[in-house]
């Protein structure tokens, strides 16, 4: 960190920080965030959903805690339907067991 950024970083509070900061801030402590922003000054970040990746984890560890009638247990474990697990231990795509009304 630059000796200036140092002498001024206890002067500065998370109130005092633009919003973007104030998440990270939020997020990681001031003290990481003072120190990553001459890192991230001038960038325009995006940040995807963790959503899908976790989604996969979570359906990769259902398949390998699968015993063969289990469901209903796991649908408990994870917060899922039964319905949902068996699709998710037979590798059906959500989309295709829903029923369609037009078909």
């Amino acid at each position: 960190m630059e000796k200036w950024i140092e002498e001024i970083a206890s002067d500065i509070t998370i109130e005092s920080l633009p919003e973007a900061y104030r998440i990270l801030a939020d997020a990681i402590g001031l003290p990481a965030t003072i120190q990553a922003a001459p890192r991230l000054s001038g960038l325009e970040l995006y940040f995807p959903k963790v959503g899908r990746l976790l989604e996969q984890k979570r359906n990769d560890m259902i398949r390998r805690e699968f015993n063969g009638g289990n469901y209903r247990h796991l649908a408990t474990k994870y917060g899922l339907t039964e319905r949902w697990v068996r699709n998710i231990v037979h590798e059906k795509p959500i989309e295709q067991s829903q029923m369609n009304l037009f078909e």
